[in-house]
């Protein structure tokens, strides 16, 4: 998805006056007006991710008098594109929280959130913006490290932490869970959404590099079809465009972030043209695995025929192109397993990773091939979560009545995980063989770890015993 990030900026001192709305938006507010309708119009089911619950519905302005009032307590000053939307557009509305129609779950009437982030909001807002668009996972995890490493912190402490790391951030909507939309306040980001998972997640920042592109965005996608059309309902996680801006993008491109983000972007489109997706199988040749895979991702989304060829030589090469391939093909054309199940049939035997060996997996399960004895190596494999799939997987087979065999290997295993995947399997498979192992895992677990003592009463049950 988008780029993730960190911020240095300066705080603004309660002695700076609140500047007064300027007009210098006012032909993009008139423009967000009309496209908001179109909104409507495009969305009349509502099926857009929140749209049911803010309906493209906004309040009345907010006065200026209550702005500055706002800006006044929390000593700052607030980004003119946002306050434009304020005092010109709409302040809250019927969405969660009296939010008016947004992204998500919509924009917050102002003041509402503002402790969302730090419980005490005058002694954070204010502060020095030092999150930033660059920021990278190591950056982060030093910055989060006191707050989410050390238990000895006192509750003062923890807050003054969060104080710091969320400094001059305005909670501006919830996309539900624990993430939500901030806005920065100062700094050379000042105006910028930045999207926060309060579970300490890294930062991501929107593409646009100001609220009301970021909002006007949000309404030309809803009325492009793009957060209906199958595409993700997670808006403003990747680069903005069709797939015709986006490839332009990729070819124009200084540096490989961009390229990645560019072809990260087609992800929220649901098809493209030929002549992109020709181009998009050109990079299912390069070199450099993440924009190979990325491309085999899309090409498969847009045009599985032209796809297959590469996903064929993916699924030959290592375990992670073969990953890629089955992933993609689960994504994007599962109902093409049958294609693929004597190949991945061949495949399995020099499979060494266990996410590969699931996805795999899955792709076989949607065939109507019996693939017991392909399986059979996996049963006893030294890796404990390849056996839990091979179990979970034998147990989706129509003929698994005549694999009891198998299956015993599995109750007998020394692992619970793989025990429990295996009395799971065995639901509805009746046979007096299994009264033994049954007898033998119950002998070995006196507690009921993994849920194990749970499922052998109902295979128990199923079998006319209680216990």
């Amino acid at each position: 998805m988008a780029n993730l990030f960190l911020k240095f900026l300066n705080g603004l001192s309660g002695s700076l006056k609140p500047k007064p709305t300027t007009n210098s938006h006012s032909k993009q507010i008139q423009r967000i007006k009309t496209k908001l309708t179109n909104a409507q119009k495009a969305d009349k089911e509502l099926k857009v991710f929140g749209a049911d619950s803010h309906q493209y519905r906004i309040k009345p302005p907010a006065p200026e008098r209550e702005v500055s009032a706002f800006e006044k307590r929390f000593s700052l000053v607030l980004p003119e594109c946002y306050r434009s939307f304020l005092t010109s557009l709409g302040n809250g509305g019927q969405s969660t929280c009296g939010s008016a129609a947004g992204p998500f779950y919509g924009i917050y009437p102002l003041g509402h959130g503002v402790d969302e982030l730090a419980e005490r909001p005058a002694s954070h807002l204010n502060k020095p913006a030092i999150i930033n668009p660059a920021i990278t996972d190591e950056e982060w995890e030093r910055l989060i490290e006191r707050i989410k490493n050390d238990d000895e912190i006192s509750d003062e402490e923890y807050e003054k932490e969060r104080e710091k790391i969320y400094g001059g951030l305005l909670p501006i909507g919830s996309q539900g869970c624990t993430c939500i939309h901030a806005l920065v306040l100062n700094g050379p980001h000042a105006g910028r959404v930045v999207n926060l998972d309060l579970d300490l997640h890294r930062p991501q920042f929107a593409f646009e590099m100001n609220f009301l592109d970021w909002y006007e965005r949000w309404l030309d996608e809803v009325i492009a079809g793009y957060l209906t059309e199958g595409g993700p309902t997670w808006f403003g996680y990747t680069m903005r465009g069709d797939d015709n801006q986006l490839m332009h993008a990729y070819a124009e491109a200084n540096n490989r972030d961009t390229k990645l983000e560019a072809l990260k972007g087609l992800t929220k489109l649901a098809t493209a043209t030929d002549e992109n997706c020709r181009k998009l199988l050109e990079l299912c040749g390069e070199e450099d695995a993440e924009i190979r895979r990325l491309a085999l991702a899309m090409l498969t989304k847009f045009s599985y025929l032209m796809a297959r060829q590469s996903l064929h030589a993916h699924i030959l090469s290592d375990d992670y192109d073969c990953l890629a391939a089955c992933q993609n093909i689960n994504w994007y054309a599962k109902n093409k397993a049958n294609e693929w199940s004597a190949l991945l049939r061949s495949r399995l035997p020099k499979v060494h990773t266990s996410e590969t060996f699931r996805v795999i997996s899955y792709l076989l399960v949607e065939s109507s091939m019996d693939f017991s004895e392909d399986f059979r190596p996996f049963c006893t494999h030294e890796d404990e979560n390849i056996r839990v799939t091979a179990f979970y997987s034998l147990g989706k087979l129509r003929n698994k009545n005549n694999l009891v065999d198998l299956f015993i290997l599995g109750l007998d295993d020394i692992s619970a995980k793989v025990v429990h995947s295996a009395l799971q399997a065995l639901a509805g498979v009746q046979d007096q063989r299994l009264l033994k192992a049954y007898d033998r895992v119950l002998d070995r677990f006196k507690t009921d770890e993994n849920y194990v003592l749970t499922n052998l009463k109902h295979r128990f049950k199923e079998m006319g015993r209680i216990i």
